[in-house]
C-alpha cells in the first residue's frame, strides 16, 4: 500500500495547514511533540484513522472507503521522516490566506506599511515576553488589516498561533535579506525587553527620518517595510565599515 502527503509547506491546502496549526497548538508544549505533530499529519494527509492496536499492528481503516489494513509500526519512523519539514516552522512559506471577510497581507509583508511592521514586531516581542493572548490579537489583527472598531471578529486559536508561526518565519526570512540590520543575538542582538524594544523602535524612526520629524508620518505610513528595511541595513553597514576603518 502506498501513502503520498505534502512534501513541503507550498504543498498545504488552506484546510490543511490550519489542521497543521491546530497540531502545532494542542501538541506544542508535550514533551514527544515532534511525533505526535507527524503521526496526526500523516494519517489525516492519508485520510486514514486508527481502528486499534492489534500485537500484529495498527489495525487502521480509510475514511474513504472504509477499507481496513494492518500498519506494521516498525514502517512509522521512515514514513513520518517525510514529514520532518513541518517541525520546522521557522521555514513556513504560506499562511492562512483569509478570516472572515478580512484576507491577510502578502506572506512576506513587502506591501506592508513600515509604521504597522513596528506595531507587529511590537506585539510579537510582547508575547515572547508575557505569553498574553490579547499580543496575538493585536498581531493578527495587524497581519489580517482587521479594523480597530471591528471588536466582534472572533479569532480562534489556530488563527493566533498561525499568526505567530507566520510572522516568525516572516523574521527569519528578513534576517537573510537584510543581515547588517537583523544581528543574531550574541552579535550585539542581546535580549529583548519592552524598554529595549521601544528604543530600537525609535532609533530606526530617527535614522530613516535623518532627525527630521516632518518626515515621520511619510515613514511609518507611506514607506513599505521592505524599502524601510533596506535602508535601515545599508545605513546600518556604512556604520559598521566607518567604525572598522576608523574605529569609532
Amino acid at each position: 500500500m502506498s501513502f503520498t502527503v505534502p512534501k513541503g509547506w507550498e504543498e498545504l491546502t488552506q484546510e490543511q495547514l490550519r489542521y497543521v496549526i491546530k497540531l502545532l497548538w494542542l501538541y506544542g508544549e508535550a514533551p514527544d511533540w515532534q511525533d505526535r505533530v507527524r503521526t496526526a499529519a500523516f494519517l489525516h494527509f492519508c485520510s486514514i484513522e486508527v481502528a486499534s492496536r492489534t500485537d500484529q499492528g495498527w489495525l487502521c481503516r480509510e475514511r474513504q472507503t472504509g477499507k481496513t489494513f494492518l500498519l506494521d509500526p516498525e514502517l512509522l519512523p521512515s514514513l513520518l521522516k517525510t514529514l520532518d519539514w513541518l517541525l520546522k516552522t521557522e521555514q513556513m512559506t504560506v499562511r492562512i490566506e483569509q478570516v472572515d471577510e478580512y484576507k491577510a497581507v502578502d506572506f512576506e509583508l513587502r506591501e506592508l506599511m513600515f509604521g504597522d511592521y513596528l506595531m507587529a514586531e511590537n506585539f510579537y516581542q510582547a508575547f515572547l515576553l508575557s505569553k498574553d493572548n490579547e499580543a496575538l490579537v493585536s498581531l493578527a489583527k495587524i497581519l489580517y488589516r482587521v479594523p480597530d472598531g471591528d471588536d466582534a471578529l472572533c479569532l480562534c486559536n489556530e488563527i493566533l498561533i498561525g499568526a505567530f508561526l507566520w510572522y516568525g518565519a516572516v523574521k527569519q526570512l528578513l534576517s537573510q535579506w537584510f543581515p547588517n540590520f537583523f544581528k543574531p543575538v550574541g552579535e550585539g542582538g542581546g535580549s529583548i525587553s519592552q524598554e529595549s524594544q521601544f528604543e530600537s523602535m525609535q532609533a530606526q524612526i530617527r535614522l530613516l527620518t535623518k532627525g527630521d520629524v516632518t518626515k515621520q508620518k511619510y515613514i511609518l505610513e507611506q514607506t513599505d517595510t521592505w524599502t524601510a528595511l533596506a535602508e535601515l541595513d545599508a545605513l546600518t553597514k556604512e556604520a559598521e565599515e566607518i567604525k572598522r576603518k576608523y574605529g569609532k
